[in-house]
């Protein structure tokens, strides 16, 4: 009976120990979702990137490349861990051969992360450059909105000029005119004058010569008077 209680009691604790790791098992759950950072460095990417595919891409080669340094700052780490480690232990051959294999891995973890520091400060540098391209980019289409809010600006005003234009060039075109109209009117002037001072001329020569016909008529009637009394 004894060994049944102890064994009773052996099997208690573990069913409720059982709950607890399943417990554990949704708390291991939970952490995925704290660690969906994906969504923050979406947006936490620059308003360009969103505009310039090659700004994108230079900043995912940044993402990629820092995730290298981190990595092989771990593996550095580790190396180091583990070459201290065996350092601790004693000198024996097949330490020895530990100990150089751990030197072997952190000279190679470290060149590891001095590459990987090259290729994050190549990316850095190419994401930065992409990004004043990105500005020459953004500044062109900033000059084409504005080229046709300025368009639009003269086609809104392009009516008023053109009727003030035209009200311009007719206020001239009229006083050329006149000006043209008046010279046109004094010479057809002295032509109508050279005309009727012509004419004139010849009424005068009419008149003097009825003036004279009209004065030698009568001269002309006695003469026939003095003929008819001779009869």
């Amino acid at each position: 009976m004894a060994a049944a209680k102890k064994k009773a009691a052996k099997r208690g604790p573990k069913t409720t120990t059982k709950p607890a790791t399943k417990k554990k098992v949704v708390a291991k759950k939970s952490k995925p979702k704290a660690a969906k950072k994906p969504v923050k460095k979406a947006a936490a990417t620059k308003p360009v990137a969103a505009t310039n595919k090659a700004v994108t891409t230079a900043a995912k080669a940044v993402e990629k490349a820092t995730a290298g340094v981190k990595k092989a700052e771990t593996a550095l780490s580790s190396a180091m861990t583990k070459k201290a480690a065996v350092a601790k232990k004693k000198k024996t051959a097949a330490v020895k051969r530990q100990a150089e294999a751990a030197k072997t891995a952190v000279d190679k973890a470290r060149a590891a992360l001095t590459a990987a520091k090259g290729v994050a400060k190549t990316a850095a540098f190419n994401l930065k450059v992409a990004e004043v391209e990105a500005t020459v980019e953004a500044a062109k289409a900033k000059a084409g909105e504005r080229a046709v809010e300025f368009a639009s600006n003269l086609e809104s005003k392009k009516s008023a000029e053109l009727e003030k234009a035209a009200a311009a060039f007719e206020a001239k075109w009229l006083a050329a005119r006149a000006k043209a109209d008046a010279k046109k009117v004094k010479a057809f002037e002295k032509k109508e004058d050279s005309k009727v001072s012509a004419t004139a001329k010849k009424v005068k020569a009419k008149v003097s010569a009825l003036k004279k016909a009209n004065s030698a008529k009568p001269a002309k009637k006695k003469a026939t008077k003095k003929v008819a009394k001779k009869k």
